[in-house]
């Protein structure tokens, strides 16, 4: 949820600090390590292995505690470090262990977002504005749920600056690199979380999403994730915007899910009554799939097209059958998408922070002069309206049509360098030899757009460079059951990365 409290109130004097961009160079860290180290068990493996007492939720703390002193100097994925607290907390696991006690989620480590507010805790947003902000007083309604049900909250996480980027790099904390290629960024804007997990610095990882800002870094860094519909975590008043999870497994992402939905007298948008997820789900033979590879959206790097229609055929294989259709999303849509989505409470934020452009990084203010002169009611009407259009198309050509979901891939390439956005006037992914400006590459936002549609991220296969490849499965409005029903179908066939020897290897190119 956002702080929608002023930033300069939360700014204790808006002490400036120097540019830190790209100040951890990349360094190769050795082979990746070994699938039963605790710091890469599932969250599933631990709880099991917590309640046999073959392992405890302290030794789990301090072996990521260990890999992350050891690795964050190259990932650069952390804002703030609460070992102590954290420790504190393992150990109260440990001893509901031993008096077989344990809560639901005992002993497992979560990586919080840097947007999540925790009592005594100081959310930055990745802006030198917050830099000295006074700590939380507080616990977000989904920190309160998750400290309830026995989490461990170690690490706050990395975003691009107030959460209006899809790479994590910002002139108060640094550009934060991707463990499978220092080279590439994990995506934004909960791409520290991402980064965290992909390191084995944490078990399981809070994000959100405004613009795919849980799929792309799902999708960069081999994971599962979920944008759920709105309202079914309680996030906030903004209907583009939701609070999810992000894990290495598909069963970890039904898990954490489970723990983070449902309604919260705090946020009057929560849905009620809450939605209940299975442990397990069952095939989807005799289904009816839906693919669109979004080609008014963006070119598709032909690994992604590969990686895509393998995915494809192993849930054809499975007994579902495809068929091709054709949204009509279209990437010109979206500045009117953005328009619309800062003529909300999010373009308060940017407008405080417009007094302040000298602390700014450089994507943050270009974003300002894109959109100056272009908020108000007529935006989001303007908004509206397209929403609306691409609601028509998605229920005509797939829903009404009996198909039960819908699959798209998450970006048009993986390549997508780990300093790009802090100048976007010279910075470009490339795609098949073209260049592509600015937020171009993606397939995420039109459903944040479609607020209402879930829509869980998976991955896909191995691209080039040694970089994952994800998709998106769409299911209709407030069906996220059948998303995970699809999801689980697609994971039981996937690539099984952190598996293996499918491990992030920290390379530098």
């Amino acid at each position: 949820m956002l702080n929608r409290r002023s930033l300069l109130a939360r700014s204790a004097g808006l002490a400036c600090a120097g540019l830190l961009a790209d100040r951890f160079a990349p360094v190769i860290i050795g082979e990746a390590h070994a699938a039963d180290e605790p710091c890469y068990l599932s969250a599933g493996e631990l709880l099991a292995r917590f309640r046999s007492r073959e392992i405890s939720p302290v030794e789990v703390l301090e072996a990521q505690i260990r890999r992350i002193e050891a690795l964050n100097a190259g990932v650069n994925c952390i804002t703030y470090r609460h070992f102590d607290e954290a420790r504190a907390g393992a150990k109260a696991s440990e001893v509901r262990y031993r008096a077989g006690e344990p809560r639901p989620l005992d002993g497992l480590t979560i990586a919080v977002k840097d947007e999540y507010a925790v009592k005594g805790w100081v959310t930055t947003m990745g802006t030198l504005m917050l830099k000295d902000a006074p700590p939380d007083t507080a616990d977000h309604p989904v920190i309160e749920r998750l400290r309830a049900a026995g989490a461990v909250f170690h690490i706050q996480t990395t975003v691009p600056e107030l959460y209006s980027w899809m790479t994590t790099a910002t002139r108060l904390w640094g550009v934060t690199r991707n463990p499978w290629n220092f080279a590439f960024s994990p995506g934004g804007s909960s791409g520290g979380s991402g980064a965290a997990l992909a390191a084995g610095f944490t078990t399981l990882a809070l994000g959100s999403d405004m613009g795919g800002s849980i799929r792309i870094p799902a999708s960069q860094c081999g994971l599962y994730g979920f944008k759920a519909p709105f309202g079914r975590i309680p996030t906030s008043e903004v209907p583009y915007e939701t609070e999810g999870p992000l894990a290495r497994t598909f069963d970890d992402l039904n898990l954490l899910t489970q723990h983070m939905v449902g309604p919260h007298p705090a946020v009057h948008s929560s849905l009620r009554p809450r939605l209940d997820f299975p442990a397990s789900y069952d095939d989807i033979a005799g289904w009816t799939l839906a693919y669109d590879p979004g080609a008014g959206l963006t070119p598709l790097d032909p690994a992604v097209t590969a990686a895509i229609e393998q995915a494809l055929q192993q849930l054809e294989g499975q007994g579902a059958r495809i068929e091709r259709v054709d949204l009509g999303f279209r990437a010109g849509d979206m500045p009117v998408f953005l328009a619309g989505l800062f003529s909300t409470s999010m373009g308060g934020m940017l407008g405080e922070a417009a007094a302040h452009r000298e602390k700014l990084t450089p994507y943050v203010a270009q974003m300002l002069d894109g959109v100056k002169g272009r908020l108000g009611p007529q935006a989001l009407v303007a908004a509206e309206d397209v929403l609306a259009t691409y609601h028509r198309s998605v229920q005509e050509k797939v829903f009404t049509r009996g198909f039960k979901a819908l699959v798209m891939p998450t970006l048009g390439t993986p390549l997508i360098p780990a300093a790009h956005g802090m100048d976007p006037a010279s910075d470009a992914v490339r795609i098949g030899g073209t260049a592509v400006k600015g937020l171009s590459f993606a397939l995420t936002w039109p459903w944040n757009l479609l607020g209402r549609y879930p829509v869980v991220a998976a991955p896909a296969g191995m691209g080039p460079q040694n970089m994952p490849v994800g998709l998106q499965i769409v299911a209709d409005t407030l069906d996220d059951v059948t998303a995970f029903q699809v999801a689980a179908a697609h994971a039981r066939g996937a690539p099984r990365f952190y598996a293996g020897t499918l491990f992030p290897d920290f390379r530098s190119g």
